[in-house]
Formats: C-alpha cells, structure tokens, sequence
C-alpha cells in the first residue's frame, strides 16, 4: 500500500528531476530565441516543428497513461514471461506505427506547412518544408524511449525515467550553442535527434542492467490487459489528432496576427504547460503505478484514498505557483528570454500572453490529473470523449475570442482558461473517474484552507515586489525574484501549517523507507 508521505517523497524525486528537465527546456526555448528572436525565423521554425512536436509531446505526456496501467495489470494478473511478450509488444507496435507516421509526414510536408500556417510567405513556406521533413525522424527514437519510461515507471524506478528530458535538452543547447552559426536552424534539429538517442540509450541501459529483458518480435497479443492498451492506444491517437487540430487551428489564426505573435503564444504555453507538468504531472506520474494496481486489485477504497491524496498534493504545488506567475510575469519572462535578439518589446508581449496562460494553471493541472486517473481505471472511452468536448469548445473559444470579440493574441490563453474551468465543473457534475468519492468535506475544507494561504501569499509578494521595484539588470532581476518567491513560498507553507491543512509532523516520513530508485 502506497501511503500519503511516500506518495510525497516520490513525488518529490520525480519533481526534482521534472525541474531540471524543465529549467532546461525554457533553456532550449532561450537559446532558440537568442538566435532567432520573435521574427519571421522563429515563426518558420515552430511552423515545421509543430506537427512532429505534438507528436513528440503527446508521446511524452500521454503515452504513460496507457502503458504503465499496461505494464502494471500484466505484472499483478500474469507471469513475468507474458510482461515481456507485452514489452516486445509495446516496442515493436509503436516503432513501427511510427515509422509510417514519419514517412508519410515527411512526404506530405509541403501541404502540411500550408494548411498549418497559410500567412507564411513563400520563402518561409520552403524552409519550414525542409525543416520539417528531418523533423519527422525524432519521432522514432521518441516512441520506443516512451515505452522504456513507461515500463521503468511501472517499475516504480523514479529517477532515470524523470532525468531523461534532462540528458535531451542539454544534448539540444549544446548543439546550439556549438553549431549554430554553422548550420542555422538544422543544428536545432539535430540537437533533438541525438537528445532522443541519447534518451534510448540510457533507459535502455538500465533495463538491461536491472531486469535482462527477453525481447521478442511480437506482434501479435490477446487477453485483457492487451485490449485495454488498444483501447487506451486508440483514445491516445484519436485524442492526439483532435489537439492536433486544436494546434493547427491556433496557428492558422496566429500566423494572421502581428509577427512574433505565433512564437510568443507558443512560448508562453510552453512555459505554462511545463509548469504544470512539472507541479501536477510529477504527482500523477508518482501515484500511477499505485493507482494502476489499486485498480487491478479491484480495491475502491485504496484507490479512492490514492486519487484524493494526489489532488491535495497538485493543489498544495500549484496554488503558490500561480500566485508567483500571476504577480510577477514580466520579471519571470524578462529573466527568462530577454538577451541577445529579444527585446524588451518581445518581453512586453510575451508576458502579457503569459500572464493570461497562467490564469489557466489551477484548471489545466487538474485536467492533468483527469487523464492519469481515467487510463489508470481503464475509462479510454471516457477519456475521448472528455478532450474531445475539451478540445472542441477550446476551438470555438478561440474563434470567439479572437475573431468575434476581436481580443487579438490574448483571446487564445483566454479560450484555454474558459474550456478547463468548463471542463473541470463538468467533470464533478457528471462524477468522471469517481470524483465525487474523493470530493468529500475533508477535501472541500483543504481546499478552502489552499486559497485563503494562496490569498495571504498573494498580498505578501505584491507588498515586496513593489517595494523592491523592478531591477532591469539579469542579477538583480534574479535576486528579487528569488526573495519575493522564497518569502512567498514561506508564508504558504506557514499558512497551511497555522489552518492545520498539512501536517508538518508528518514531513519527516517522506524521508523513511527505501531509497527512491
């Protein structure tokens, strides 16, 4: 039985390397734009990533839902013999599914770039072409590393699966910074190649060192647990396709607004997204082997018990998080990105879209969780059918916002905000994953007690922020952030102590028991 504080400790490791993926993601994202800046460059650049990029994200957020619940119902229910015909299953499907994906991709790249961003002049059209037909390769080493995270995960192995994205995004910025003003924006795409190899390598060493896997040419599986990762694999890929079209459909509006404006909105959802995952996806990623086997076992308490714990840990992380976000948007962004070609002009746009995706984090995380509980229960079917109500009113928004109520680059963050907070009332109303069961008054009464600390957090940095004022210099910058953060992050965790919401007592068993591989 997984308890709370073990919950927490994993979610802790899995949170510690998730940051250093993180920080080194946004690192990815500045180094891009010291070269690139907010321009028609940029532009081009995440046009020709924007297809394999969904795929590559998707892949990387998604693809543990169904296969850790796999690896897990395999190993409670059946031999090890048949968890390794499933292993063998899981790689040779996805990397030859793939491999057609990438094919086709890369042959119908000149009309995928068109219909993606109509406003790109000729000249940009050529490029992001070329561009995207290497970009379609990454996807190859990204699915097989996918299943040999997943199956670590499922293995509650914490460390090198959380580190991976880390050994890739060094791989990506030192290629950058190193290639270059040799090959342009191709050391971009070869950064990403050799990061994903690099990723196989080492999830691949350590399964061979830990378990001396008996891999096999499977392609062919039957029985329970094989048809709930078809389900949850079709849900997958149905639901990838709709936020594909979710993401098209943003870049089609943004390539008509001012340029810059399309990189600005991807940066900015990047950052955000990252946040999320970082905070609410290191918790979902810790429980879901739990959860997963809370499930086989068929144990409704203890699952209940595991999903509630996960949501008083998210929101513990994320309300603090958003209050810093919220408040401190141009100093975050201006610390971030602002060197080399990026203005202060592309940092005052940049921070005004980011201050409106952050509006979204409480709501987005949530839904985060949503899917790790619905693929840990088997609910592929309601999984779809939640993104695609998700998706499809996030495009209606868009539409409205933009080009009925003409908000211009804020109505994109503001259409997100709209169809998670409509999605995450829903989501109680219709009781989807048993949430009910965990909205008891214990849970109403710590949430309560979140947002009256995130409140008093939220008066204590906008006091020592506008009493600092705002350094324009890197390290000035940086030091005021790291006092206002630090002074807010401690009257947080001060405030729940005093309303009895977290057991501070209770801190010293996170550190108890084995030691988190």
């Amino acid at each position: 039985m997984t308890s709370k504080p073990q919950m927490l400790r994993s979610s802790m490791v899995v949170g510690f390397f998730s940051l250093l993926g993180g920080l080194t993601g946004i690192l990815v994202e500045t180094s891009i734009a010291a070269h690139l800046g907010l321009s028609k460059s940029s532009d081009t650049f995440y046009v020709a990533y924007t297809v394999p990029y969904v795929i590559t994200n998707l892949l990387g957020a998604t693809g543990q839902f169904s296969l850790v619940p796999f690896f897990s119902s395999l190993e409670t229910r059946h031999s090890r013999e048949e968890l390794w015909r499933g292993f063998s299953y899981a790689v040779n499907l996805l990397f030859l599914g793939l491999g057609v994906i990438a094919a086709m991709g890369a042959a119908l790249a000149p009309w995928l770039i068109r219909g993606i961003a109509p406003g790109l002049t000729p000249p940009q059209t050529a490029l992001a072409t070329k561009l995207a037909g290497w970009l379609f390769l990454v996807i190859l080493p990204a699915g097989v590393v996918e299943v040999f995270r997943s199956f670590l995960l499922s293995q509650q192995r914490f460390v090198l699966p959380s580190a991976s994205g880390f050994i890739r995004n060094v791989t990506v910025i030192l290629l950058i910074l190193f290639t270059f003003n040799r090959y342009g924006m191709y050391s971009i795409v070869m950064g990403y190649f050799l990061g994903y190899l690099l990723q196989f390598l080492a999830l691949g060493g350590q399964i061979l060192w830990s378990f001396r896997p008996r891999y096999s040419l499977s392609l062919v599986a039957s029985g329970e647990a094989f048809r709930q990762l078809h389900g949850a694999g079709t849900a997958q890929l149905l639901g990838a396709a709709e936020w594909q079209g979710v993401v098209i459909v943003e870049r089609i509006i943004a390539s008509f607004l001012p340029p810059g404006t399309l990189t600005a909105l991807n940066y900015g959802f990047k950052i955000m997204s990252t946040i999320a995952e970082l905070l609410s996806g290191s918790v979902g990623t810790a429980s879901l082997p739990a959860l997963s086997r809370a499930v086989a076992r068929r144990n409704r308490e203890e699952e209940s018990r595991i999903y509630r714990n996960t949501l008083e840990i998210s929101l513990t992380l994320v309300s603090p998080m958003t209050v810093f976000c919220l408040l401190l948007h141009e100093p975050i962004i201006r610390l971030i990105f602002q060197r080399g070609n990026f203005t202060p002009d592309a940092t005052a746009l940049l921070s005004g879209i980011f201050f409106f995706y952050s509006l979204s984090l409480v709501s987005f995380s949530f839904i985060r969780l949503l899917s790790f509980a619905l693929f840990a229960r088997g609910e592929s079917v309601m999984y779809l059918r939640v993104v695609t109500l998700y998706f499809g009113m996030t495009i209606g928004f868009d539409v409205l916002y933009v080009v009925g109520l003409g908000a211009g680059a804020k109505g994109i963050p503001l259409a997100l905000l709209t169809s998670s907070m409509v999605i995450s009332f829903l989501t109680y109303v219709w009781d989807i994953s048993g949430l009910r069961a965990c909205c008891d008054r214990v849970l109403a009464g710590f949430a309560l007690k979140t947002s009256c600390a995130s409140l008093l957090t939220a008066a204590v940095v906008w006091g020592l922020s506008t009493w600092i004022g705002s350094p324009q210099s890197s390290r000035g910058n940086f030091v005021a952030l790291t006092i206002v953060c630090g002074a807010g992050s401690v009257v947080f965790l001060g405030a729940l102590a005093g309303l009895r919401a977290f057991p501070i007592s209770k801190l010293a068993e996170v550190w108890q028991g084995p030691p988190v591989s």
